[in-house]
């Protein structure tokens, strides 16, 4: 298997949420890239459709898209990791899900699920995968907007991992509860590589906050008024 991460947090090496990723590509051992958008800048869309029209499979800007398009042409798995912003993706990783269109064909067809796509030009075989971080303690009124646009974008039933509280993973004092959740990514990541996806147990841990969430809470107020 070979994996390509799209890191589409703004603090690139510096990203807790990469800290997870990178846990779960320890378990899964598997070939990987890991290309980082902040090292990469994007441009944003035209909507020209040039892509489709005068150049098909080619974007007529000339950035560093095409590693993002490349990489996702030549994996078998797509992993897009970046924090949660505004109950969505960080801006950067926004473009590049918008620049995704030299894949796909102006042609428009109706999947089983009654929903009207554009098939891609040629057959992609990588899967597409979520890991996204947040600093708050619960999943619920969070994270579903960006769940909902994930699947609609990229499929439903793809694997996810999306971490509370992942702030901790960069506070020292938190090492213990750090470790307890990088080593369920890993696990995650090694029954992703033998089953092809996550079990329900480890997912269910995953989706949990690492500490109390009144205690969190309270210390990040006080953190934030400091």
């Amino acid at each position: 298997m070979k994996a390509f991460v799209i890191n589409g947090s703004p603090k690139g090496e510096r990203s807790d949420t990469l800290k997870v990723t990178k846990a779960f590509l320890e378990g899964l051992e598997a070939e990987y890239e890991i290309l980082d958008i902040s090292r990469h800048p994007i441009k944003e869309c035209l909507g020209c459709h040039a892509c489709w029209y005068r150049t098909p499979g080619s974007c007529i800007q000339d950035d560093d898209m095409r590693l993002i398009l490349d990489g996702i042409r030549s994996a078998d798995l797509v992993i897009w990791s970046f924090p949660l912003y505004c109950y969505g993706m960080p801006s950067q990783a926004k473009a590049a899900v918008d620049r995704l269109m030299p894949l796909s064909s102006p042609v428009q067809y109706v999947n089983a699920e009654g929903k009207t796509c554009h098939p891609t030009t040629k057959p992609l075989p990588a899967r597409h995968m979520l890991i996204s971080g947040c600093g708050f303690p619960q999943y619920e009124h969070n994270y579903e907007p960006l769940i909902m646009q994930f699947g609609l974008a990229f499929g439903s039933g793809f694997a996810r991992i999306t971490a509370l509280e992942c702030p901790l993973l960069s506070v020292p004092e938190a090492k213990s509860l750090a470790d307890g959740y990088l080593a369920l990514a890993r696990k995650a990541g090694q029954e992703f590589k033998e089953n092809g996806a996550i079990a329900e147990d480890t997912q269910k841990a995953l989706d949990g906050p690492m500490f109390d969430p009144d205690t969190y809470r309270r210390m990040a107020s006080a953190t934030a008024r400091a």
